[in-house]
């Protein structure tokens, strides 16, 4: 799936290449939050940006854990004072890792949504503060019927290239 994921970020990337190279941004993210730590990957304009996350939403139903990895397109607002809003959506793969071992993946648009809600204040022309809200779906039984929603928060580092 990691392999997956950079070829469909590389993809991704390409119509954003001539945008980025006059106003455009690179990032890495890392941060942490509520389920634990989560990871991002950025290209685009400083207003759109496509960006492959893995979150990790920690303890669920019982003694589970998942985690959500996917591509999201990020909206930020203008910024004021260096500060900026942002709106996630997104679709990904959500798996569940239950405490006898079994584990459930949730996929696609209808079943690995997520939407998130931030804000970002920029330090300095390579390094921001973001602080954020998701909402993730994730299989809340063993056979991937029940489903359940995490709403992890979370606060990362970004590095921009």
């Amino acid at each position: 799936m990691k392999k997956l994921h950079a070829v469909a970020f590389a993809l991704a990337i390409l119509p954003f290449a001539a945008m980025a190279a006059d106003q455009g941004l690179y990032y890495v993210a890392a941060g942490a939050g509520t389920g634990g730590a989560n990871y991002s990957i950025g290209a685009g304009t400083n207003v759109d940006i496509l960006e492959i996350s893995s979150i990790k939403l920690g303890g669920v139903e019982g003694n589970g854990s998942a985690r959500f990895e996917g591509l999201s397109l990020v909206q930020n607002a203008t910024p004021v004072h260096d500060f900026n809003l942002m709106f996630r959506v997104g679709f990904g793969r959500t798996t569940t890792t239950f405490a006898n071992g079994a584990s459930a993946i949730r996929t696609g648009f209808s079943n690995g949504v997520i939407f998130g809600l931030g804000g970002q204040y920029q330090l300095n022309r390579h390094l921001a503060v973001r602080s954020e809200l998701n909402r993730i779906t994730y299989a809340a039984s063993a056979d991937g019927r029940l489903v359940g929603i995490g709403y992890p928060v979370s606060v990362s580092a970004l590095v921009s290239f």
